[in-house]
């Protein structure tokens, strides 16, 4: 009784990882998709903390080929499939983090992740920002409207993207040049953000 309950979870758990390889597949094409469709970018840089390299991901895909090795090291042939599959999910995911944690800025706005339509707003959307100075970066809050109708009234929503100390000055021209004299920008010392809604 116990081994058929032993074996009939091990299926359930390769048919749990199997699909959980697919959807990564399935991620990572959607994401290298956006990515290169992407026209006129002017500027990019990945947000990770880490030296720019996704911590968790990278984790994980290292320690997929250390299960690997070790699974070819001791001729352990039964698990080559698990292995493979844990690889494959693993090289998925690295690629989707890689991609989703890139902030884009190009001719026509503002990508903060190639994977989600409500964190990208348009130079034209942009009803005012925010500059905040830190350490080893600038915190720019963007304020902008969301489109209404007859059952909604205007709302007033944001998004906040960290620009790298480096690369401050080559933002800022960009600003100037695409938001030019619409509006004044504001330099905060306190901590003003996270006071409007998030984009849902």
């Amino acid at each position: 009784m116990f081994f058929e309950f032993s074996s009939q979870l091990n299926y359930l758990l390769l048919v749990i990882l199997g699909f959980f390889s697919i959807a990564s597949f399935i991620l990572a094409v959607v994401t290298l998709t956006n990515a290169y469709r992407l026209r006129n970018v002017l500027m990019k840089w990945n947000s990770n903390s880490f030296y720019g390299v996704p911590l968790f991901a990278s984790f994980f895909f290292v320690l997929s080929l250390v299960l690997s090795g070790i699974a070819w090291y001791y001729g352990m042939s039964g698990y080559y499939p698990v292995v493979a599959a844990y690889t494959f999910l693993s090289v998925n995911w690295l690629i989707s983090s890689h991609y989703m944690s890139r902030r884009y800025i190009t001719d026509n706005g503002i990508v903060k992740n190639i994977n989600d339509p409500s964190q990208t707003v348009s130079w034209h959307e942009i009803q005012d920002f925010v500059e905040q100075s830190n350490e080893t970066s600038n915190s720019y809050a963007f304020f902008y409207m969301l489109e209404h109708n007859e059952t909604k009234p205007f709302q007033c929503f944001r998004l906040e993207i960290e620009v790298p100390s480096g690369r401050i000055q080559s933002f800022r021209k960009i600003l100037n040049h695409k938001l030019g004299r619409r509006f004044q920008h504001t330099f905060s010392d306190e901590h003003a953000f996270g006071k409007i809604n998030i984009r849902p």
